[in-house]
């Protein structure tokens, strides 16, 4: 069953509207208001949400997310198009929204609640529940005007979650407040999530959205540049989010003889593209250069799929170019079966530098990764990259990326006491003093 539909929905607002004219309130009631003077937030956008649905949107500032936000929650109406909304929508989008200044938490909780349609009779059953969970029974009685930004958050998403809506949104509030609240509203969201909710989520933080949503929209420019799955979307907005170094005649790198393949090489290569672990991936990015085939091995150079605890894999990549990338890069990223990222590095982060690649060329690189990771099923991705235009250090210009490969199993003897819990296992040492015992002892 469908919760939220739009069907080609347009939002355009007027960029002159502060200006109060007799001949703009003419043209505008008219009809004949230039498209110049409208600023469209959304164009032609159409996508379903089932109910029961996790769904993210995701992309830059101003691509248009908090305006879908604002649609399905009622707060704004569409320029054009349809959009359908099945069930009671509970949405947090914005600090502090829906609650007056000058009134008590207490007063704020009731009056949120009586605008979503709920209750007094409801809310006096459920109050001590919504304090209780935003941990502020010691401010309740404080106009809301005098609380921190956390504070508001605790607050709006305690009544938010607390009113049993069916569609429940969330926009990037949860930024705001101390750690261990937002862990609690995770965990709280999980729960939500596994009783069947229909829940909307938009934030920055994609890792958190991969480990909640299942499927996630990605919005560029007020449309829709992708919808599908989480790990895709997310993929798929680290590649548009950078811009490419434009490259000068004077940085090319000429080729020399030194480039062309010896006997080893092509050895290499054959067993690469014999033993490759790609098939049918989806893959995205701008194709300067390819990874036209990649090789799981083990220390003994075998072709495996499982690992134990501690022992290292090597990823051996073989990389082809069509243009020439004067500083090309490589990583791995690292999925759990919840389609949570666990790790991601490479060249990059370990500050190793590959040389030059140029049209036609080829490149072998191999990654060596210890798998210090909790047993369990995990899949892998792969990347291409350069620097983007800004040099920014956490952000690269993608061509090519391959999201889902694998499975690589985990394992453990289960007879002999594990190494670690959790994800993953970090540096740690133990050290102890035996203290002798006092005189009066």
């Amino acid at each position: 069953m469908i919760a939220v539909q739009f069907d080609k929905v347009s939002k355009a607002y007027d960029l002159h509207a502060g200006e109060r004219t007799i001949l703009r309130s003419i043209r505008t009631v008219s009809g004949l208001q230039k498209k110049d003077d409208l600023f469209y937030a959304l164009s032609d956008v159409s996508f379903t949400i089932n109910k029961g649905d996790a769904f993210g949107i995701i992309g830059r500032n101003g691509a248009g997310k908090s305006t879908i936000l604002k649609i399905i929650s009622g707060i704004t109406q569409p320029t054009s198009g349809q959009v359908t909304v099945n069930g009671l929508v509970s949405s947090l989008i914005e600090l502090g929204a829906g609650f007056h200044p000058d009134l008590t938490g207490r007063e704020n909780v009731y009056l949120s609640a009586a605008i979503l349609g709920i209750t007094k009779k409801v809310i006096d059953r459920k109050f001590k529940e919504i304090v209780d969970f935003a941990e502020l029974w010691d401010f309740i009685d404080v106009p809301v005007k005098k609380y921190s930004s956390g504070m508001y958050a605790r607050l709006g998403f305690s009544v938010a979650i607390s009113v049993e809506p069916e569609i429940l949104i969330i926009d990037e509030i949860l930024s705001v407040g101390d750690v261990f609240f937002q862990q609690k509203c995770f965990r709280k969201m999980r729960e939500l999530i596994h009783t069947g909710i229909t829940f909307i989520f938009v934030t920055h933080d994609t890792i958190a959205m991969q480990n909640l949503c299942s499927s996630t929209i990605l919005l560029d420019g007020g449309r829709i540049d992708f919808i599908g799955t989480t790990m895709e979307a997310v993929s798929r907005y680290y590649a548009r989010v950078g811009q490419r170094t434009n490259i000068r005649n004077t940085d090319r790198v000429k080729k020399t003889e030194s480039n062309d393949f010896d006997v080893e090489s092509s050895a290499l290569i054959e067993k690469v593209m014999h033993h490759s672990v790609l098939s049918d991936v989806k893959r995205h990015g701008a194709k300067g250069m390819s990874i036209i085939a990649a090789r799981v091995t083990n220390e003994a150079g075998e072709d495996v799929s499982r690992v134990f605890i501690h022992d290292e894999l090597n990823i051996t990549i073989l990389i082809s170019s069509s243009d020439d990338i004067l500083k090309p890069e490589c990583g791995i990223h690292l999925f759990d079966r919840t389609g949570t990222l666990v790790f991601a590095a490479g060249t990059r982060q370990l500050g190793y530098t590959l040389p030059p690649i140029l049209a036609g060329e080829k490149m072998l690189v191999q990654m060596k990764v210890s798998f210090n990771l909790t047993p369990g099923e995990y899949t892998y991705g792969l990347s291409l990259a350069e620097p983007t235009a800004t040099n920014e250090p956490n952000i690269g210009f993608i061509h090519d990326s391959i999201d889902t490969i694998g499975p690589i199993k985990v394992v453990w003897d289960d007879n002999t006491v594990l190494p670690f819990y959790g994800v993953a296992k970090l540096p740690m040492n133990i050290t102890h003093r035996v203290l002798g015992k006092t005189r009066d002892g």
